[in-house]
């Protein structure tokens, strides 16, 4: 597989006075947050601008400019908020495996503080769901959730990543769900912003050649189909959103965009498996900025964003080693923050978490559990993938084969007895994985409680809020370890994690930084009694 790099974008003061005149991009904020002033346009070009993209909703425009002191000159102008170069939003890898997962996990698969796993092996309904644990821990199973509620095709998820595999075959286990007609790519087309507020509709534009975004359309909606593998809400529909390119990565500026197209469509959930590290201040001030109003622009038209906490075993709420950082989209107000679990309902081994940073916690898959020792997270047999979780993949990137089987593998059925069909499926593991999981409960639970009398396309399903407090109330508390520092092991810069209860930012009862409300429960969010949670 292509590696994807993933770094802090530490945004320092170099940006605000660059020596180079080379052609720069920036993303200038204004201070009206819903709409741009009249002379935005002279107001970049008297700074030496041009102006290659505007987000109207949110008061901010892209620019190109070769002027050095760009960032300094455009906010001596008293209508502009902030500036900023339009840094790099990448994806979250997934954690890969070293050898030592593969030696250690047939020995050490009991190892640590084992918590009771839930119940599992569970039915499954595709051909592949024998090995579907993360759904299993979520009773996203034939007996649980699937047997009170699917999903509507009226609930749509925005899925905001590296597109869908569609070319040169349409994956089997998205297609069928997915909406061609509104996905989009946000991912600058040789460099210009032109039209990116609206987003590229050809698909060969929004064609996933990563597989990340893949995995994750499939685990909040995969259908039954027999085929492979089956989603959380297997009968929503799915809309990719490109906003990462074929190396991982994207912009801010397209970010957003992708925000307000969901929330100009009204959709009901954005799943996003990305993230940046900005500084609060100054120099990362302009892209905070506008994705906290694209987001909130997004929930104020009935979207609710839900975003992965990141992979590197940080305490993002330290008051120490990332106090001057923000873990964006995560961490913004108004964005639900995803930590990932383990086989045994543990914190992944990689999982960032905090107080008010973590909201909920899905399965993610862990090959290590609290003891550090890579491979220790393997569930017993007949799970395969040394504890990581189980979804679709593009056949475009699947170089690590037949080097990698335990990573990618083609996987060929015939359905129905009408013909064989064959695609790729991908053992992973990642907060990245973990979001979209709780993507597909918020959408069984809009499913279920949801308003959809009428034919306003303009009117939520249920509000953010509803989904939201559904979504926690849902969720299985799990306590902090005994003892609560545990480790998280090698490779990782900070080599131990230790968990705390509710404190802080009213949480509430039940809370821990570790898992926020707890783990995600499809067949419990679709079942909640009357008064269980806030309307």
């Amino acid at each position: 597989m292509k590696q994807i790099g993933w770094v802090l974008l530490a945004l320092l003061g170099a940006q605000a006075g660059a020596a180079s005149a080379a052609t720069q991009r920036y993303v200038v904020v204004f201070n009206q947050s819903n709409n741009l002033p009249s002379n935005a346009e002279r107001a970049v070009q008297a700074a030496g601008g041009s102006i290659q993209g505007r987000l109207d909703a949110v008061g901010a425009v892209a620019v190109e400019s070769s002027n050095p002191n760009f960032i300094a000159d455009i906010e001596a102008n008293p209508v502009v908020k902030a500036a900023s170069l339009d840094e790099l939003l990448l994806t979250i890898p997934e954690r890969g495996l070293s050898a030592l997962d593969r030696d250690a996990a047939a020995t050490e698969n009991n190892g640590g503080t084992i918590t009771s796993p839930g119940a599992d092996p569970q039915p499954m309904p595709d051909s592949l769901g024998s090995q579907q644990w993360d759904k299993m821990r979520m009773n996203s199973t034939l007996t649980g959730s699937y047997a009170v509620q699917r999903g509507r095709r009226d609930v749509r998820v925005a899925v905001l990543d590296t597109g869908a595999e569609v070319l040169p075959v349409p994956h089997p286990d998205i297609a069928p769900n997915l909406n061609f007609a509104e996905s989009r790519s946000f991912v600058l087309p040789s460099g210009a912003y032109n039209g990116l507020a609206e987003g590229d509709p050809n698909p060969a534009s929004w064609d996933d050649k990563v597989g990340h975004g893949s995995w994750c359309l499939s685990a909040v909606g995969a259908p039954i189909n027999a085929i492979g593998v089956s989603g959380v809400a297997p009968n929503v529909t799915l809309v990719a959103l490109k906003v990462l390119g074929d190396t991982g990565s994207g912009s801010f500026f397209a970010l957003a965009a992708a925000l307000v197209y969901a929330g100009n469509h009204h959709y009901d959930v954005a799943s996003m498996s990305l993230s940046g590290f900005l500084q609060h201040a100054k120099h990362g001030q302009a892209l905070v900025t506008i994705v906290q109003r694209a987001s909130d622009y997004a929930r104020s038209n009935g979207v609710l964003p839900i975003a992965a906490l990141g992979n590197d075993g940080f305490n993002l709420s330290d008051g120490n080693f990332v106090q001057s950082f923000l873990n964006v989209p995560a961490e913004l107000p108004g964005v639900v923050g995803v930590a990932a679990t383990g086989y045994y309902n543990q914190k992944a081994f990689y999982s960032n978490y905090g107080v008010d940073a973590t909201d909920v916690s899905a399965p993610g898959g862990s090959t290590r559990n609290y003891t550090g020792v890579p491979g220790s997270g393997a569930p017993p047999p007949p799970y395969l993938g040394i504890g990581r979780v189980l979804g679709a993949w593009s056949a475009e990137n699947t170089d690590a084969l037949p080097s990698n089987p335990d990573n990618y593998f083609q996987h060929c059925v015939d359905p129905d007895g009408s013909g064989v069909v064959c695609a790729y499926y991908a053992w992973v593991q990642g907060t990245s994985m973990a979001t979209p999981n709780a993507a597909g409960v918020a959408a069984l639970i809009i499913s279920q409680y949801g308003d959809f009398a009428g034919n306003n396309p303009n009117k939520p399903h249920m509000s953010p809020q509803q989904v939201e407090s559904f979504l926690q109330t849902s969720a299985n508390n799990q306590p902090c370890p005994d003892p609560r520092t545990v480790i998280q092991g090698p490779g990782l810069l900070i080599p131990t994690a230790t968990c705390s209860g509710a404190s802080g930012g009213g949480n509430g009862a039940g809370y821990t930084d570790f898992f926020g409300k707890g783990i995600v429960d499809a067949l419990k969010a679709v079942t909640l009694k009357p008064g269980q949670a806030a309307l």
